[in-house]
């Protein structure tokens, strides 16, 4: 009997835990999610600087130049290594246009 009621209970205690777990990712998800709503949903790419210069028919001066000169251009920073959208890096620039 007494195994019965230790039994109970500790499946009382960790369906309570499952279910504030599950509800934490909910409440994360739905955060994410709405921090999300307007940006593509599809991957993107990242792009190496001359890509992204490619991509936007510029020459890798005027693109270092560009990013030297605004402290807030969209860049990925992996291992050091350098990376950009090029959906962001458009709004970017139209965004300076406005």
């Amino acid at each position: 009997m007494e195994q019965d009621a230790l039994q109970y209970h500790l499946y009382k205690a960790f369906s309570e835990l499952e279910s504030r777990i599950a509800q934490r990712v909910v409440d994360a998800l739905s955060k994410q999610s709405n921090a999300l709503v307007g940006m593509p949903i599809k991957s993107e790419k990242l792009l190496k600087d001359v890509e992204l210069c490619e991509a936007l028919q510029i020459s890798t001066a005027h693109f270092y130049k560009v990013k030297r000169r605004y402290k807030d251009f969209p860049v990925y920073d992996i291992d050091g290594a350098k990376r950009y959208k090029l959906s962001e890096v458009e709004h970017f620039i139209k965004s300076l246009k406005h």
